[in-house]
């Protein structure tokens, strides 16, 4: 309590101390318009405004009008995300001074823009799309998919899978990769749980109060992590406020499951009061065992609630923000009769985050776009509780980051120039039935991206240095882990990707990425049972770290008759850290199996498609192929790799409100599997779902009905580790009602 006021007062005082300064006399630039349908001509509205992918957006109100105020003078990069309309994509210029109105007519298949471009003095500051994350959720795909963790919620996405034990902990999974080679962060920011480390661990992010979530691949991705070779998984939120609006707004979300008696609520507010903007959002969710064809799958409930407040001080020159958020979470780790814990294992986590940001973009800077800093910081603690009642392991991490990150004004030829400055430390602790040793991580990267341009060919490049070093608290010999001493690890990373626009429809590139990352104290210095993944788990006190090169070629097309996207790509990995299975039981605990942390050469190749094809005015149609295949270089099979996998579907808009549509799931054998690792047979699962929304009193009303595996399936994904206690989840009914306001 007393850190919190601590803390809070320090943010209060810089609050005060910048509110003193005066502000720049030049009030920037604003953006206004409304959105209209382009054949009929009616307004659009309850829409989400995008300008330069993620720096700037508005809510459009029940007559699509938006308006978009302290903009830098210049070219933006506009989107729109509605229901039933294409996103669409073009640039505008925004004079300093000035308000420029545009109006927007949307399309299914297209959106245009209906106005004279104004000349400003930066013209020639364009933002490209290659800053653009790959694939954006959000809108009509992230209610339809909307799960109880965001990996669940993002799964049927090219190239994704998720990785599970039992459905709460579950994380992503990208082309093979897991664990931290996947970021997995929340507005841009590391979230401070302990999700990448072990398949118990839950992600500490909430999915019903989100606003859409990111995946961002290619050389954009080492601006947030150098390990980050399967990419970055970005959940915004929006958490601490950084653009003024004009009224309050938010939404109101229930959602009902039926799988598992599962009930959630959230809702998120925006209030304005003068130049301060608070956000204040909140959600419960809570639910039942999970059951299956076979019968229900025990230890399965779990009971979430997050809250979180924000508070910004939005003015011409940019904004300064605090917010605070508190995420607990209970939830169980099914039976395992021959794993260790036949009864099952609870886990109790508690995360507190609390934040400061700061967005500096005056109109008089000519040679700075834009200027940020943050400051975060996370006490995360997780309890494993037996069924007994006894504590068997307990977790505590306190994590800092700090970041300062400078976009520049084109340099001649070079277009979004972003240098910036990252640092963290980590002091973690265990407690209960192990002999790992509390440590200390500190780590610290520099890092510059830009792009060029030139005719039909684009380019865009990063580099990054990290330095990792850890410092456990106690220097000791272990028998099985080694010699337990402090390491120090240092390396660089990139990716460079170049594209060529082959003519209105079609483009095609290639992009090459090289990764660093250091081993975790997890893989260093671990000794002891793990209970909740089944596992007495041992480091590796010598352990080097991991280098890997990626290549992927592709092919894009986007038309007016949908788009599609081809993809190949292989990894290859020096020192490939993971739990090797030994296939031995651990002599300290004779009921678990000992996996011990090895680093081995490892390469990893495949390919994915996905696509969106209108076949009449209103039936669409849709799909993902999934392929990846990894092994190492003495000749077994990587674990832990899911088999090829995707998703057809169909949907139809029966009216310009309602719309509905059907979808099969379907996995190969994976045949192939890992070392000890048990083969997963294929699988078709047929779902189904329908949304409509409509206009009552004031709110846009939108109510999505999803059944999933409808037929009542029985399967098993490979990559559950409870697979072989029970299969996936039978038929489900999920309806999730959300009111905009």
């Amino acid at each position: 309590m007393v850190e919190s006021r601590y803390w809070f007062a320090v943010a209060a005082a810089v609050l005060a101390v910048v509110a003193t300064r005066p502000c720049f006399a030049n009030e920037g630039a604003t953006l206004e318009g409304q959105l209209v349908d382009a054949v009929s001509g009616e307004p659009v509205g309850w829409a989400v405004v995008i300008l330069d992918e993620r720096d700037h957006h508005a809510h459009a109100d029940a007559e699509g009008r938006f308006r978009l105020e302290h903009l830098p003078a210049g070219l933006h990069t506009v989107q729109v995300l509605r229901i039933g309309y294409s996103p669409g994509g073009w640039t505008v210029n925004t004079p300093a001074g000035a308000v420029t109105e545009v109006t927007l007519r949307l399309v299914s298949r297209s959106v245009t823009l209906h106005e004279s471009v104004v000349t400003a003095d930066r013209s020639n500051d364009a933002v490209s799309a290659l800053a653009a994350p790959e694939q954006v959720i959000g809108d009509q795909r992230l209610r339809q998919n909307l799960s109880r963790t965001i990996a669940e919620t993002i799964a049927l996405e090219p190239g994704l899978a998720q990785r599970s034990m039992g459905p709460a902990p579950a994380r992503p999974v990208l082309r093979g990769l897991s664990g931290d080679r996947l970021l997995v962060l929340e507005d841009g920011g590391r979230t401070g749980d302990l999700s990448a480390t072990s398949s118990d661990h839950a992600v500490a992010i909430e999915p019903l109060t989100t606003e859409r979530i990111e995946i961002v691949r290619g050389p954009e991705a080492i601006l947030y992590g150098g390990n980050a070779l399967g990419g970055v998984v970005n959940v915004v939120r929006g958490a601490v406020p950084s653009e003024r609006v004009e009224r309050p707004r938010g939404a109101i979300s229930w959602q009902l499951e039926s799988v598992n008696s599962g009930i959630g609520s959230g809702i998120d507010v925006h209030l304005p009061a003068g130049p301060l903007v608070f956000r204040l959002d909140g959600s419960l969710r809570g639910a039942g065992d999970i059951g299956t064809p076979d019968g229900d799958l025990l230890n399965t409930d779990l009971t979430t609630g997050n809250t979180a407040l924000g508070i910004g001080w939005v003015r011409p020159w940019g904004h300064v923000g605090i917010g605070y958020s508190l995420y607990d979470s209970d939830y169980g780790i099914p039976p395992d009769p021959i794993g260790g814990h036949p009864s099952g294992v609870d886990i109790r986590l508690d995360r507190r985050h609390r934040e400061v940001r700061v967005g500096l973009h005056p109109p008089t800077w000519t040679w700075l776009r834009r200027l940020e800093l943050i400051y975060a910081h996370s006490h995360y603690f997780q309890e494993e509780i037996e069924a007994s009642g006894d504590i068997g392991l307990e977790f505590g991490v306190l994590t800092t980051n700090t970041e300062v990150r400078a976009r520049l004004a084109p340099i001649g030829p070079l277009r979004n120039v972003t240098l910036g400055l990252w640092g963290e430390h980590r002091d973690y602790n265990t407690a209960g039935l192990v002999f790992t040793p509390d440590a200390e991580e500190t780590a610290g990267a520099a890092f510059i991206y830009g792009e060029w341009l030139h005719g039909p060919w684009s380019t865009n490049a990063a580099l990054r240095w990290d330095g990792r070093r850890l410092d456990p608290a106690v220097e000791k010999i272990s028998d099985e882990v080694g010699h337990i001493r402090e390491r120090s690890f240092a390396g660089a990373s990139g990716g460079i990707g170049v594209e060529r626009q082959l003519g209105s429809a079609l483009r095609s590139g290639v992009t090459w990425m090289s990764s660093f990352r250091a081993p975790q104290v997890e893989e260093v210095y671990s000794e002891g049972p793990h209970l909740a993944a089944y596992a007495f788990e041992v480091g590796n006190a010598d352990i080097g770290e991991e280098q890997g090169n990626g290549l992927e070629l592709f092919v894009d097309w986007r038309g007016a008759a949908g788009d599609a996207r081809l993809a190949v790509f292989r990894n290859t990995i020096t020192g490939y850290i993971f739990p090797q299975n030994t296939g031995q039981l651990s002599l300290r605990r004779g009921d678990l199996l000992l996996y011990r942390f090895t680093g081995l050469d490892a390469q990893m190749w495949g390919a994915e498609a996905g696509w969106q094809l209108h076949l009449t005015r209103r039936l669409s149609s849709y799909g993902t192929v999934s392929l990846v295949h990894g092994e190492l270089d003495e000749g077994d099979d990587l674990p832990s790799m899911p088999p090829l996998q995707g998703r057809i579907g169909v949907r139809h808009q029966a009216a310009t409100s309602f719309d509905l549509g059907g979808a099969l799931r379907f996995a190969d054998d994976q045949d192939r599997p890992g070392r000890f690792e048990a083969p997963t047979s294929g699988y078709v699962v047929l779902d189904l779902s329908a949304e409509m929304h409509k206009v009552a009193f004031g709110l846009l009303h939108v109510m999505t009905l999803s059944v999933d595996n409808a037929l009542d399936t029985e399967y098993r994904r490979h990559l559950n580790r409870v697979r072989e206690i029970m299969p996936e989840p039978g038929r489900s009914v999920r309806v999730l009602h959300k009111a905009f306001f």
